[in-house]
Formats: structure tokens, sequence, C-alpha cells
């Protein structure tokens, strides 16, 4: 392939746009063949697999058909009875700008979901192109730029997240920063506030990922003392385009402390880069899944455009500079002493990321590297001066080099990739590492991927090896139309895939009346393999499934699972108790009939439509099975098998006593400090319902040593029943005859893989 024109127009004049159009027009080309089969398929099938697809495809399908933001679009139809669902997830709207109009030219859903999909690797090549040809005037290099981000072999790591593929806003922001620097004309302000406003609305991690690129952007380029004038504007323009966000921010703050959703951060270092990943890398990518391994993050970037930022340094420190025969001697002699001493750092703390924590013995004495901190003080203590005294660098620096930022941007991408605490195996290097500290911004500890920081990564990675290519290609044509055609092969050979699995897509269900809106669906089986299908069919019959998947379930939602799971009749009865409904069972799903049998098992209970396939039943509305309980007496002590009790009665809901895994023996005393009538016991879960105690009995004593049971049974129903109606609070009430005595005990009698947690404790009163 040989290099487009050189160098480019100029980006605004009409020859400009018309080289811009015929480069977007080749990366159309080039995508569409490297995502083959996806745009023959795209109306029947849908992308990768029908999980996570189908569920943006759900979002997508929903925000096309109904007001984003409106009171109607915070409720979709899925996982009943809850409410405010859209706050679970992502909300897709700035995806929404390209599939809600497919969608409504086609009406197909699956159609809108893989053309915004395919649309996400020309669209993230062109917008770098944009942001590259601005930096270097060169189309060869923008292009090459371009190609490095629209097809890195990282993206594949995320093929089913459309919304981190959706990338493509972030570099017009940044092209709207250097365009406003550069020119002050208020067109770069539009383009800055409407690319990020977009840009959060597509990705709620670019929310705050890309608001750390643009922040490291100001501190660099806005540090300069001649663009201390544009902050005004730029400031004014970034709080304008943030402006819409307030009440959608602030909408899914009360939802999900309503609903007391939390990440956990064992899951945030789960999803925390361990270093082996920057040599992972997906089966689909086609050259290095041959040679390298794979794994849950596969951060391999490819080697072509490292090389390229590579060679560009090299080229900026190789060439000799001329100097004062006075000056050269003492600054060539603090230039390699302080080189030297960043070298050696640098080196031990590459070893430490590779290998852990090591020590070697060097005549006699002992160097260890167990703490990154004193190499990385000395790193800066050499590299600084050594920077600063080469003539190049500092040069570069003062005149806020766009290479120098991205490139070193990258590097921070990197390190931030490794979470909150930085490990090598099961050594910890740096407890809190960077990440660490974003997460006391709010909002940064409700993401759970750090490992996404690298799609920002491999952006800034991108416009470098452009940069880098405008710096070290050849000046002749011939010599440097051989290096582009050069750099495009090895770039295509990094990224280039095997063809995009097609798969096929959840069957709509013609059976289902569509005119009964109100009446609520579950589907069986219910649980992560199917309900991605029901969440995809509820959009299409608009009636209320109790199935869903998302970010985040409600808290009601792991109760539900776990009795249907175990076919507990109480459940049936106690979800009848908010209305009737229909179940829907799979039969394909359930050839013995067994959940078929368990729906009939329930008085009342008649089918209303099959197809010999899917059956559906009607459920009656039923009395509730809600337990009644009095006031709360005065508790006077507390203690349990294991850990510290006194927890379930500080009045905070955010604090909880577990032990688990649930297994017979486990058990919690009540001291009420005297003979009382006592009717019921309350276990708050707070934002534990899905630990509630599968099975257990209450027992009563007047001295603490003879016992007498009350009551025993499961509790998932009424773990369900308190999470639909407190979910914050998932007040589980038990009651029973009253009693006269001192010491309640609660004993744990199931055996389940999930811990027993308690939030809050109660002795309750008879009801009156």
């Amino acid at each position: 392939m040989t290099s487009p024109v050189h160098p480019a127009a100029a980006p605004g004049s009409r020859q400009g746009w018309w080289r811009a159009t015929g480069v977007l027009v080749l990366y159309l080309v080039i995508a569409a063949i490297y995502t083959r089969p996806l745009l023959q398929q795209s109306t029947t099938h849908i992308a990768n697999d029908p999980y996570d697809p189908i569920l943006n495809t759900s979002i997508l399908w929903w925000n096309a058909t109904t007001l984003p933001f409106s009171s109607a679009w915070w409720n979709p139809p899925y996982f009943y009875p809850g409410d405010g669902i859209s706050a679970f997830t992502e909300n897709l709207v700035g995806v929404s700008v390209i599939a809600s109009p497919v969608y409504w030219i086609t009406r197909n859903p699956l159609a809108a979901y893989n053309i915004a999909f395919f649309l996400t690797w020309p669209l993230s090549a062109f917008t770098v192109f944009l942001l590259t040809r601005y930096l270097t005037r060169r189309d060869d290099a923008a292009f090459l730029a371009g190609i490095a981000f629209g097809f890195t072999p990282y993206r594949t790591a995320e093929m089913g997240h459309i919304q981190m593929l959706s990338a493509y806003w972030l570099p017009l922001s940044l092209l709207g920063l250097h365009g406003y620097l550069s020119e002050r004309k208020a067109r770069w302000l539009v383009l800055l506030g409407a690319a990020w406003l977009l840009q959060a609305l597509a990705n709620g991690y670019f929310l705050f990922f890309g608001a750390v690129v643009i922040g490291l952007w100001l501190l660099y380029f806005g540090s300069a003392r001649r663009a201390w004038p544009a902050w005004p504007a730029i400031a004014g323009a970034l709080i304008v385009a943030s402006l819409p966000l307030v009440p959608v921010l602030w909408k899914y703050y009360v939802i999900h402390e309503r609903y007391a959703l939390r990440r956990l951060m064992s899951e945030t270092i789960y999803y925390s880069a361990p270093t082996h990943a920057w040599m992972e890398v997906s089966p689909s990518v086609w050259l290095w899944s041959r040679v390298l391994p794979w794994s849950k993050d596969n951060l391999f970037p490819g080697v072509t455009a490292i090389l390229l930022v590579l060679g560009a340094v090299i080229w900026l420190f190789a060439r000799r500079e001329p100097e004062p025969e006075i000056e050269a001697r003492t600054r060539r002699r603090l230039r390699i002493g302080g080189g030297v001493v960043a070298l050696l750092s640098l080196s031990a703390l590459i070893a430490m990321f590779i290998a852990g924590p090591w020590s070697v013995t060097l005549a006699g004495v002992v160097v260890r590297m167990t703490d990154p901190r004193r190499a990385i003080f000395l790193l800066g203590l050499g590299g600084v001066p050594f920077l600063w005294w080469t003539r190049r660098t500092r040069e570069a620096l003062q005149r806020r080099s766009p290479l120098v930022f991205y490139g070193a941007a990258t590097v921070v991408m990197v390190v931030l990739c490794y979470g909150p605490v930085m490990r090598v195996g099961e050594a910890v290097i740096l407890d809190p590492g960077p990440y660490g500290w974003l997460m006391h911004v709010p909002g940064f500890d409700q993401l759970r991927v750090p490992t996404r920081f690298w799609m920002a990564g491999t952006m800034c990675l991108a416009v470098a090896a452009g940069l880098a290519f405008a710096r070290v290609a050849p000046l002749r044509r011939g010599p440097r139309s051989a290096a582009f055609a050069v750099v495009f092969a090895g770039l295509m050979l990094d990224g280039w895939i095997r063809p995009v699995n097609m798969a096929e897509p959840p069957q709509i269900w013609a059976k289902v009346e569509r005119r009964d809106q109100a009446r609520p669906i579950i589907e069986l089986p219910l649980g992560p393999e199917w309900d991605a299908a029901a969440t995809y069919r509820s959009l299409w019959h608009r009636r209320p499934v109790a199935n869903g998947v998302s970010g985040y379930d409600p808290p009601h939602y792991a109760p539900l699972m776990d009795a249907l799971e175990a076919r507990d009749p109480a459940m049936l009865v106690a979800i009848g108790s908010l209305g009737s409904f229909d179940v829907v069972v799979n039969g394909a799903q359930d050839p013995r009939g067994v959940l078929a049998g368990y729906v009939m098992s329930v008085p009342g209970v008649q089918v209303v439509a099959t197809d010999g396939v899917r059956t559906a039943y009607r459920v009656p509305a039923m009395p509730s099975p809600e337990m009644i309980v009095g006031a709360a007496l005065p508790i006077k002590g507390v203690w349990a098998n294991a850990k510290d009790a006194t927890v379930m009665v500080d009045g905070d809901l955010d604090t909880e006593w577990n032990d688990g895994p649930q297994k017979p023996g486990q058990w919690v005393v009540i001291d009420t400090g005297e003979e009382r009538e006592i009717g019921g016991v309350t276990e708050s879960l707070g934002e534990f319902a899905r630990d509630f105690s599968r099975r257990q009995a209450v027992d009563l004593s007047s001295d603490g040593e003879h016992w007498e049971e009350v009551w025993q049974g499961t509790t998932a129903a009424q773990a369900f029943l308190a999470a639909v109606r407190g979910p914050r609070e998932a007040a589980v009430r038990i009651a029973f005859p009253s009693r006269r005595a001192r010491f309640v005990r609660l004993r744990q009698i199931a055996t389940h893989r999930n811990l027993w947690r308690v939030a809050e404790l109660r002795v309750n009163a008879p009801a009156k």
C-alpha cells in the first residue's frame, strides 16, 4: 500500500475535507473486511455472543423507543418488581446517536446494534486520524495512527462491550482542545463540549477515565504561559457540556443509594492488570494468538506502534548536540550521571514488575528491591536532570511537544491499569497505587475494571505512533512510501482477527400476549445463562419480566433466583402476593417437566398458551406470606460462634456480621436482659441480600441453657419480599407464637456456598 498524499491539506479546507472523506471511506472498507462476516449477517445474528451484546442491544432498543432520561425511560420492563433499572448499567445514549436512526429505518434491533458495533472500528480510526493530522499536518502519519487505534489487538478483549469500543468521541475532545489552544476559535470549544458530552453518555468508564486524560492534557499543555489565557474558555466549555450530566448522575446516585449498590474492593483488584497480561492476547487475534497465551485481560498492544515510538525516542537521544565547549563538559557529566542513575532505577523497577521483589549479592553487598518508592525517587532524581540537560528534550518540554505528552500518557495509562494495589503475582509492590488515589474521587469506587484504562492507553499510543512516524520517516518520497507500507502492514498484522463470531439471537415467542402489558412474566429457567434472552424479549412484548441482566442485580434478585432454582413453592406464593403473573417454561431446558410440575403445584395455576416447546402458565394473585412482628425490644448483648457479633446491633447498615459458607452449627445468641414476651426477630440484610440464611431455626430460652425451638423454615421468600419492600434495609421478619424468654438463638440449618450475613438484628415483641 502506498502512502496517502502528504503533507496534508489544511484541515478546514475543501481539499482537506475531501481527503478526510476518502480516508473515512478507506477505513470503512478495511473494517468491512476486518469484521467479516458481520455486515452480511447484521440483520439476523448478533456479533460475538448472545449475552452482554444482547443486553446492549436491549438498551439501544429501549433508547430508540423511549425518550432517554424521561421518567418512563428509567424503568425498562425487566428485573420486576424493581424500578430505576436503567441506572444499573450503561445508558449508551452516546452510542444511540448512531444506533437509533438505524433502528428507526430498519425496525430491526439486531441491525441497530450490529451497525453501531461495526462503526466502532472505522470511527475510532477516523477520529484519531483527525487528531493526529491536526498535530502533524500529515495524512500518512495520521492514517497510520488511525489504524493503530482502530485495529489494535486490545479491542478484541472488549468485543462483548460496545460501550468500550465506542471510544471515538474522546479523540475529538482532544482535537477540540488542541484546536482551541492553537487558534482560539469558538468552533473548537463546541467540538470539545459536544464530544466530551457524547463520550460520557456512551460509556460511563470514560466519564472518569476520559476526565483523567483531559486532566493530564490540561496539566501539560495548559501549564505553558502562552496557554493561560485559554483556560477560562476551556473550563467554561467543559462545565457547560457537563451540566446535562448533572441530573443524570444525580439520578444514578439516588437509585444506587436506594438499592445499596456497591462495588467490592475485591472485584476491583480481580479486574486489575497482572504483569503477564501485557503479553496475553485474545484467541481472536490471528497472528499473535499463535505464540502468546490468553487470559481474562489480554492487554497485548502489538509491537509495531511501540517500535515506532521507541524509534523516535532513540532518534531523539542519539543525535549529537552541539554545545559551547565550556558548558559541554559539565553538562555532559551531569547528564551521563543522571542517565545512569535513571537507567539503573528503571531497570530495577522493570525487573520488579516482571519478577516481583528481588535481591542479589554483588561483591558481598546485598542489593534488594522490595519497595518501588526508593527506585521511583532515584528515577526522578536522575531522570529529571538527564532530560533537562538534554537540549532536545528540554526544548520539547518547553514547547510542549505532543509526542512527549502522548508517549508519557501511554505510560500513565499502563500504571493505572494495575488498579488500586500494584502487584506482581501475589507480591504487593505499591499499596495504594495511583489508581487507588483516584478511588477517593466520587464515582471511581463504582468502576470495577481498571484494565479498561488501556483503551485510553491504546489511543495515546496510537497518536504517539503517528507523531513518531512523522518524526522519523525518511524525507524522500520513495523511501517514505516504503516505510509507510511496512508500518501499515505491521499494524494490520498486529491487529488482524479471525472472522467475527455471529451468534443466534434469542427467539421472539409470538404466543406471549403483548396486549396484557400489566401482567408480569417469569421465564424459567431463570439465571445468567437465560436472562439476557428474557431481557431482550421484554423489549418486544413490553411486559414486566422478573428475569434481568445488568451491571448490578437488584437486591431481591438473588433470593428470587436461589428459591426458583431450589423450586421453593413459597417463592411463587410471594410473587403472587404482588399480583397475578405468568410463568413461561422453556421445555427445551426442562425435558423431564420438573419446572412445569413445580409451577403446577401452586393451587389455581392454569395453562394459557403453548407451542409444544414453551408453555405459559397463569398464577393467580395470592395473600401475602409476609410475617408481622411487634416493636423492637431492648438488647443487652449479642454473641455468635464466630467473629464479633456486636456489629449486628450498632445501628449501622453498612457494617455486617458474617460467617460462612453456610453450614449447620453456626449460631447467634441475643440477650434481651430480662424475661419478656417475644414474638419475632428481624434480620436486616442491608446490601447483602444475596447472603440471606437459606434455612434456619429460632430457639428461645429463659436461662441460656435450656432451649425450645419455636420456628424453623426457609427464608428466601421473606428475603425476596423484604428486598422488594425496602431494598436498602431488606429487613427479613420472622414471627412465631409468643413466649416469655430472655435469650433468642438463631441457628443455621442449611448448607450453602454463600456466607450468612446480618447487617442489623432486632428482637421483636408479639404483633398487636
